[in-house]
């Protein structure tokens, strides 16, 4: 009897396995981490301690990843609260020579799992550290370890006409803005576009640095209701508004263009890491209220609610 349960139960694991039940690549999660997670966290953590981030620790979040870069580190992310709808996607780290950005999104992390109030009825994903061999080399640099520009790597419409021709022109073939041999060639973009696709959020919050502004791209359903919100932010938090535009393969072409997903751009004023609490403590208003912006309608059929609405957030 013994014999044949554990027959059936084996039938049982690769019938799941098979059927794609189980994922063909492993995932883990905080509570069950690897060992390569274990020994990721901790390099983070001595590298966080180097800029005198010593008010945060990467573990005790439930982060999980399915992906790793060129140099073995795994991608992670926390996803809190509903396993879907009225989702917010937040990137830090995209660029690894934006040292504060990766101290904001660790900083979010911790404040949401220790203020489970904030996810009340919604979906919060947070990647904190999109570009981990970028961020983790003696000297941090923009590009991944493949040399790309993460921020030009996205499979938008018009990547192969227009990426490489802008690169040249405007760039001026500088390699810290190199996009890549081929639209969404680097594991770091498909990690963001599986974040996109699984979630499928209506918000998404990208925090760069230093060129010190908002921007905004996505519907223009409502755009009004939108600007006057995105104004009184920026005068709330003393953070001026720019339209900055967006890149071949750029994250607000890809999510706030084609897709129509509200898009906010965050530059921060400096990469100075020793700024990353100053910066928290000033925009921590904002990313709380750009959570609870009332947006309806799934992508690409997306639009704020009702303009009263928006101006009492």
């Amino acid at each position: 009897m013994i014999q044949h349960k554990a027959t059936a139960f084996c039938l049982c694991l690769a019938f799941c396995f098979l059927s794609g039940l189980f994922p063909a690549h492993p995932v883990w999660a905080a509570h069950q981490p690897s060992k390569e997670l274990k020994r990721f966290l901790e390099t983070l953590d001595q590298q966080n301690v180097r800029y005198g981030w010593k008010d945060i620790k990467c573990g005790g979040i439930p982060w999980e990843y399915h992906r790793t870069t060129r140099l073995h580190r795994p991608l992670i992310f926390a996803h809190f609260g509903k396993p879907s709808g009225d989702c917010i996607l937040f990137f830090g780290g995209v660029h690894g020579d934006e040292l504060p950005t990766v101290y904001l999104m660790f900083k979010l992390a911790h404040y949401i799992q220790d203020h489970p109030d904030v996810v009340k009825n919604k979906c919060i994903v947070i990647a904190p550290l999109v570009n981990p061999d970028g961020y983790l080399v003696s000297s941090p640099t923009r590009i991944n370890a493949n040399g790309v520009d993460l921020n030009r790597n996205f499979p938008t419409k018009r990547w192969h006409p227009d990426a490489h021709r802008q690169w040249a022109s405007k760039g001026k073939k500088n390699k810290r803005y190199y996009p890549g041999p081929k639209a969404g060639s680097e594991q770091e973009t498909l990690f963001q576009v599986a974040l996109i696709k699984r979630f499928k959020p209506q918000k998404i919050l990208s925090a760069h640095s230093p060129l010190n502004f908002f921007d905004y791209d996505g519907p223009s359903s409502d755009l009004n209701s939108f600007e006057q919100w995105m104004e009184k932010i920026s005068r709330e938090a003393r953070h001026p508004l720019k339209k900055f535009g967006y890149y071949p393969g750029s994250l607000g072409n890809y999510a706030g263009h084609e897709r129509n997903i509200f898009t906010l751009t965050l530059e921060l004023p400096t990469s100075d890491p020793k700024q990353g609490s100053e910066y928290f403590r000033k925009f921590q208003p904002a990313f709380l209220k750009f959570i609870n912006l009332p947006v309806t309608g799934t992508p690409p059929y997306t639009r704020l609610v009702k303009s009263d609405k928006v101006n009492r957030k």
